[in-house]
C-alpha cells in the first residue's frame, strides 16, 4: 500500500493567507495538518535574512515543529511562512516539496510550485510558477455545507441582495464618507428591485462604518457582524443571494463572490487607489465576471459567466506533478 502524503499547512495571523492555504489543502484531498505559526519581533526583517534561518519564528513553535516527523509537502502562503518552509526543507535534506502561495520574496527556484496571482508583479517566468486570477477559494463547497444552518437561523429570508462590506487596509481607509456613498447606492438599488439587503461585515470593518449601516438599514434588511459571536452565515449568504455587492478592499471577498456564478457588483470609491486591487477588479470586469457599482447604477442586471474556479485548476496541477 502506498503511503498517503502528509501535508503541513503553515498558518499565521494573516487570515487571507491562511484561508487560501487551508482551502487548497482541502481541495487537494490528501491528509493534512495545520501548523499554527507565531512570530516574534524579527518578523519584519527582509526575506533574505529570514531565509538563512527562521529567527522570526517563536522558539517554542520552532522547537515543536522540529520534534515532529517532517511531512512530505508543505503549503506556505506569504513571505514569512515561505522562509520557514525553506528551513523545513533543509531539515529534510531537500526531501520536502514546497507549494508556495503568493510571492515568497526568496529565489523562486527553491520552491516546487509557486501559485502567483496575476495582479502581483513578478520578474520571473519559470515552469514552477502558476498564474491565477485573484485569491484561491473553494467557496462553493462551503456554500453547500452551510445551507441547513442558514435555513434554521433565517427561515424568513428568501430573496435578497448580499452586501459584503470589508474594511480598512494598510493603504486604504474605509471612511464614513465612503460608507455614505455606498449606502446611497444601496437604497436606490433596494427600492428599484424591491429586495431586502443581507449585509455582512468583516472583522476589519471600522466601528463607525458599522454604526452607519446599522442605523441606515433596519428590518426587513438583515445585518451580520462577525464580532457578535454568532455562527457565520457568510458562505450561505453568497450562495442564496440574487445579486452580490462587495467592497473593493478585499481580493479574497471579490474572488469568493465571482466564484458563485451570481451577478457581482464591486463598489470602488474615488478615494480607492490601491494598484493591485484596481488591476484585479478591472480584470474581473474585462472578463465579464463582475461589474462596477457607483451612484449611476440603480438597476442590477442578471448576467451569466463561468464561475471562477482557480483552486480546482491548481489542485489538479499539484496532484499530477507533486503528490
Amino acid at each position: 500500500m502506498v503511503k498517503a502524503p502528509i501535508v503541513w499547512v503553515l498558518v499565521d495571523n494573516r487570515i487571507g493567507n491562511a484561508n487560501q492555504a487551508i482551502e487548497l489543502a482541502e481541495t487537494i484531498g490528501k491528509q493534512y495538518e495545520i501548523k499554527n505559526i507565531e512570530y516574534n519581533s524579527f518578523g519584519s526583517l527582509p526575506s533574505y535574512f529570514l531565509s538563512m534561518f527562521p529567527i522570526h519564528i517563536k522558539k517554542s513553535v520552532l522547537s515543536n515543529l522540529k520534534k515532529e516527523p517532517l511531512p512530505d509537502v508543505v503549503i506556505s502562503a506569504g513571505r514569512r511562512t515561505a522562509a520557514l518552509a525553506l528551513y523545513l526543507k533543509k531539515l529534510s535534506n531537500d526531501k520536502i516539496k514546497i507549494i508556495q502561495i503568493m510571492r515568497p520574496n526568496i529565489k523562486p527556484k527553491e520552491f516546487d510550485l509557486i501559485i502567483l496571482p496575476q495582479h502581483d508583479s513578478f520578474n520571473y517566468t519559470l515552469p514552477n510558477i502558476v498564474r491565477v486570477i485573484g485569491a484561491l477559494t473553494n467557496v462553493q463547497e462551503k456554500i453547500q455545507k452551510s445551507q441547513s444552518d442558514f435555513d434554521t437561523k433565517y427561515p424568513e429570508i428568501k430573496n435578497y441582495i448580499a452586501v459584503i462590506i470589508g474594511g480598512s487596509t494598510k493603504g486604504y481607509k474605509l471612511t464614513t464618507d465612503n460608507a455614505e456613498l455606498l449606502s446611497k447606492a444601496l437604497i436606490n438599488i433596494s427600492q428599484d428591485h424591491s429586495l431586502q439587503l443581507f449585509i455582512t461585515f468583516s472583522r476589519r470593518t471600522p466601528p463607525l462604518v458599522k454604526s452607519h449601516f446599522t442605523k441606515k438599514f433596519v428590518w426587513p434588511n438583515v445585518i451580520y457582524d462577525p464580532l457578535s459571536g454568532e455562527s457565520n452565515p457568510y458562505p450561505a449568504v453568497l450562495g442564496r443571494a440574487e445579486y452580490i455587492i462587495s467592497t473593493t478592499d478585499s481580493i479574497s471577498m471579490c474572488s469568493e463572490a465571482v466564484s458563485t456564478g451570481k451577478p457581482v457588483y464591486v463598489f470602488c470609491p474615488p478615494s480607492f487607489k490601491l494598484r493591485k486591487h484596481n488591476y484585479f477588479i478591472q480584470q474581473l470586469v474585462d472578463l465579464g465576471l463582475a461589474k462596477r457599482l457607483d451612484l449611476s447604477v440603480n438597476n442590477l442586471e442578471k448576467y451569466d459567466y463561468e464561475p471562477l474556479a482557480e483552486i480546482s485548476k491548481v489542485a489538479e496541477i499539484i496532484n499530477k506533478k507533486i503528490l
